[in-house]
């Protein structure tokens, strides 16, 4: 039996969340959801995902505050935010936060299996912990 990636996909629209959650299980994704920000880090300790496509605008609590609460947890997943938000500002605040990459909503679908991909290619970065400590002398 082959290893299919495992994708968690967070969006509370919930015909966002199951055209995402239909295409990259065709294309051989074994792919997980969640509908709140909240929801989504319970399911990331559960599932140990490989990568997550995440929203920011939900209830209880959003995209940003998932990200931040990765980035405190020391969490090292790629994440491809996919949002209506179109602003410089959250794009900065995303990547910021420890996003990968950031694609807006109307999407095409052959874009976000590519990006996606993507993801999965991208050597993740060792956590602060393990980073070499700059010396000053």
């Amino acid at each position: 039996m082959s290893h299919r990636v495992r994708v968690l996909v967070v969006d509370d629209d919930a015909n966002v969340r199951d055209l995402i959650r239909v295409r990259l299980d065709q294309a051989g994704y074994d792919v997980h959801t969640a509908r709140t920000g909240i929801e989504a880090i319970s399911r990331i300790g559960e599932l140990d995902p490989s990568a997550m496509v995440l929203d920011i605008n939900m209830p209880e609590m959003d995209g940003f505050g998932v990200l931040a609460a990765m980035k405190q947890e020391g969490r090292s997943l790629p994440v491809l935010v996919l949002t209506a938000r179109h602003a410089g500002d959250d794009v900065r605040r995303a990547i910021g936060l420890g996003a990968k990459d950031y694609l807006t909503k109307p999407f095409s679908e052959a874009q976000l299996l590519a990006r996606v991909a993507r993801l999965m290619r991208r050597p993740l970065a060792p956590p602060a912990a393990a980073r070499p400590k700059d010396v000053f002398i």
